[in-house]
C-alpha cells in the first residue's frame, strides 16, 4: 500500500512538472514570459579582461545584460524583491535579480557603468573588513560604495571577516561560521559557545558598519561559499536577519527565507548559455537538473 502510494506521488509530481514545462513551452514560443510570481536571483563575483571559474570579462557581461532586455527579462532591485518576499507587492514576469559577491573593485568598475547604460540596478555582498584593501585583487572603497548607493544599488554584509576558510585541530579547512575552529592563542579548538559568540560578534561588527556608513536599511546576509548550518541562521535570526542568500538553485517565491540563486559568473557562460539556464528553471529536465544539484550541494556544505 504505502509503496503504491509512494508511486502515485512521484507519477503525479512527474506530470505535473511535464505540464508545467509544456506550458512555459508553450507562452516562450509565442512570444509570452517564462515564468511569473518567481523571481531568478543571479550570482556573479568578479569582472576581469581574464576569465576564470569565478570571472567573466567586461564584454561577457555586458552580453548578458543586453541579452536580458532583449528577451525581456525585467532586473528589479533588492528593495524590490523584498517586498516581494514580504508579499507586498507583485513583480513583472521574468523578473531578474543581478548580485555580486565579496565586494571587488571591479564591480564599480565594469558592472556599475554597464548596468546604468541599460538602466539596471544590482546588490553587492561585501566583505566587510576587505574594503579599501588592495590583497591582489582590489576591493571597493565606501566612496564608491556611497556613489552607487545614490544611485540606487544595494550593499549588503557578507560578514566581517570570517569569509575565508579557517582550519580545525587537524589543520583541515572548514567554514569559520559554520564550524568552531583552532584558536592559536588558547591552543585548542573553540567550544561550541566561543564559536558561537564568534560568529555573532563578526556579523554584528560588520552590520553596524554597513548601517552607520549607508543609513538604516533591511538586514540581508549571503553565505560565504553558500555555506550554511542551522546555529549560523539561528545567530542571524537573532540579529534581525530576515533573507539569506544561499548556493542554491532555482527560483524565488513570497514567504521564500533561504534565497535561491542561479551562478552565472564564470568563463564559459556566454549571453546564449545565461538565457538557456535561465529557461530551464522551469524545463522538466532543469527541474530535475536543480533538485540533483541542490542534493550535491548540500552534502558539500555538510562535510
Amino acid at each position: 500500500m504505502k509503496k503504491n502510494m509512494r508511486r502515485f506521488i512521484v507519477v503525479t509530481f512527474m506530470f505535473v512538472i511535464f505540464f508545467y514545462s509544456v506550458l512555459h513551452d508553450y507562452y516562450r514560443k509565442t512570444g509570452g514570459y517564462h515564468f511569473s510570481n518567481r523571481v531568478a536571483v543571479l550570482e556573479y563575483h568578479h569582472i576581469d579582461p581574464s576569465a576564470s571559474d569565478y570571472t567573466i570579462t567586461p564584454e561577457t557581461f555586458r552580453n548578458h545584460l543586453a541579452a536580458l532586455k532583449a528577451n525581456h527579462y525585467n532586473v528589479i532591485s533588492m528593495d524590490q524583491f523584498v517586498s516581494f518576499l514580504n508579499g507586498k507587492m507583485s513583480v513583472p514576469p521574468d523578473a531578474v535579480v543581478i548580485t555580486f559577491d565579496d565586494g571587488y573593485e571591479s564591480f564599480y568598475k565594469y558592472a556599475y557603468p554597464a548596468l546604468k547604460d541599460q538602466n539596471m540596478t544590482a546588490t553587492n555582498f561585501i566583505i566587510v573588513d576587505y574594503l579599501g584593501t588592495n590583497p591582489g585583487t582590489p576591493f571597493l572603497n565606501w566612496d564608491e560604495i556611497q556613489e552607487m548607493k545614490n544611485d540606487g544599488f544595494g550593499f549588503y554584509s557578507h560578514t566581517y571577516k570570517s569569509h575565508d576558510f579557517s582550519v580545525d585541530q587537524n589543520g583541515n579547512p572548514v567554514s569559520p561560521l559554520t564550524n568552531p575552529i583552532f584558536s592559536k592563542d588558547k591552543n585548542r579548538m573553540e567550544t561550541e559557545e566561543e564559536y558561537k559568540q564568534r560568529v555573532k560578534a563578526d556579523l554584528m561588527k560588520a552590520e553596524e558598519i554597513i548601517q552607520s556608513k549607508l543609513g538604516i536599511q533591511d538586514k540581508i546576509f549571503c553565505f560565504p561559499h553558500g555555506r550554511y548550518n542551522q546555529t549560523l541562521i539561528d545567530i542571524g535570526d537573532q540579529l534581525g536577519y530576515s533573507y539569506y542568500f544561499t548556493g542554491l538553485d532555482g527560483l524565488n517565491t513570497p514567504g521564500t527565507k533561504l534565497i535561491k540563486r542561479v551562478n552565472v559568473g564564470s568563463a564559459d557562460i556566454t549571453a546564449n548559455s545565461l538565457l538557456r539556464i535561465l529557461n530551464g528553471e522551469t524545463s522538466v529536465i532543469g527541474n530535475l537538473r536543480i533538485i540533483l544539484k541542490n542534493i550535491i550541494v548540500k552534502q558539500r556544505m555538510a562535510k
